[in-house]
């Protein structure tokens, strides 16, 4: 399968390995911006179904769905309690009974093993997802197929794949899943209406390299299929009534709008500016970031409207929170106000101005770098998760689901 080559090219690389900062697939995005987004996107639900399982006395059982090298188990037990600021996570030490990885490629299960070997409620299973026998084993709490995981299936495998969840599933249990967008900036190129007949992207996993797309013609390409909220929604539809309306949408949600993996590489939009390197510059200790070139110059694409509304008004208040951060750094006079300041945006503004003001008072080494730049990075997550609108405008598009019997 294209699919299994193109990963294994990545793995040969080295640059698939859980190594992290400006580069490669754990960078800072990845960990500061994405993995941490994911969570607060399911920790409302996460928090419910913990606090019903402990009612119970009973722990909680996860299956990872294309888990590749294992990511989702390091993922769901790192998420923060919402009422703790002392790193208390949602899944207390003990509260997971059994995390199961499954993926059909074993140089991603080496991998997993290799890092998540040693734990004794884990295992990695090699299997295709799509023909996994549910009916054999217990039921999961929690069921993940994050990070594209089902942009590699048709529409018809996935209504399969969570009508079989939910038939398979106790009441309460959740699904956290996500596609690649189709609106995403990244490849606005491909933005079309015509979703029957322009539903796959011709993939590479060429990000990981050093100078972006310049190894794009020797790699393996693979087909992915783009998502946008009608046709998840047609998906869901048609998997509740397979499933006798047991399961329930309950968010979908834009994950890395600018900030996705193929920003950089400017493979399948060439007037891509190379932002996800910069905001990994924001997240890095004692590296300074030039502010100037982390601003966003929209340019629309004609007939799509709405996405390119969505699109400017987050560039805005991006440019905004930027351009005011960096007068509080110089001490000059700050940007004359938006039309529009969404309360997310003053929020923000309001944060950058106590960070910048506490960091002049505070001796360490780079305040900059170590203190205000990584907190702008935070800024600019949250001003998308509160802008996002669920579309398919990010990278990822996130569904949350609940089953309910």
């Amino acid at each position: 399968m294209a699919e299994i080559d193109a990963y294994n090219e990545a793995l040969r690389s080295g640059h698939y390995q859980k190594n992290d900062g400006l580069l490669g697939k754990y960078d800072n995005v990845r960990r500061f911006w994405e993995d941490e987004e994911l969570g607060l996107y399911l920790r409302p639900y996460l928090e419910q179904l913990v606090a019903r399982k402990e009612e119970r006395g009973e722990r909680l059982r996860v299956l990872d769905l294309g888990c590749g090298s294992g990511d989702g188990f390091e993922f769901v037990t790192s998420i923060s309690n919402s009422k703790s600021l002392i790193s208390e996570r949602v899944i207390k030490p003990g509260m997971l009974e059994f995390y199961k990885g499954v993926d059909i490629n074993e140089g991603l299960l080496r991998q997993a093993q290799d890092i998540y070997g040693n734990e004794q409620n884990a295992v990695f299973v090699l299997s295709d997802f799509n023909d996994y026998g549910f009916s054999k084993e217990q039921p999961y709490d929690l069921y993940l197929a994050n990070y594209g995981t089902l942009s590699h299936n048709t529409d018809e495998q996935t209504v399969e794949l969570l009508s079989n969840i939910a038939r398979h599933s106790k009441d309460g249990a959740l699904v956290i899943v996500d596609w690649l967008g189709r609106f995403s900036y990244e490849w606005q190129t491909l933005w079309t209406r015509d979703f029957e007949h322009n539903q796959w992207i011709d993939y590479a996993i060429s990000y990981i390299y050093p100078g972006g797309g310049t190894k794009q013609h020797q790699l393996t390409y693979f087909q992915l299929r783009l998502m946008g909220r009608s046709e998840v929604l047609q998906v869901y539809r048609q998997a509740r009534r397979r499933a006798g309306r047991s399961i329930a949408l309950r968010k979908l949600a834009d994950r890395s709008s600018f900030v996705g993996r193929h920003m950089d590489t400017a493979q399948y939009h060439p007037l891509c500016q190379p932002l996800r390197r910069l905001v990994n510059s924001l997240f890095e200790p004692n590296l300074c970031t030039n502010l100037d070139e982390v601003l966003i110059l929209y340019i629309p694409r004609d007939g799509f409207t709405e996405v390119n509304t969505y699109h400017q008004r987050f560039a805005d208040c991006w440019n905004y929170l930027i351009t005011y951060t960096k007068a509080l750094l110089e001490g000059s006079k700050v940007p004359e106000a938006l039309a529009e300041m969404p309360l997310s945006l003053r929020r923000s503004l309001s944060a950058m101005k106590d960070i910048v003001k506490a960091a002049a008072k505070m001796k360490i080494g780079n305040a900059r770098a170590s203190l205000v730049e990584p907190q702008l990075g935070y800024c600019l997550r949250e001003l998308e998760m509160k802008l996002q609108q669920g579309w398919g405008c990010g990278h990822g598009l996130v569904a949350i689901f609940e089953v309910v019997k």
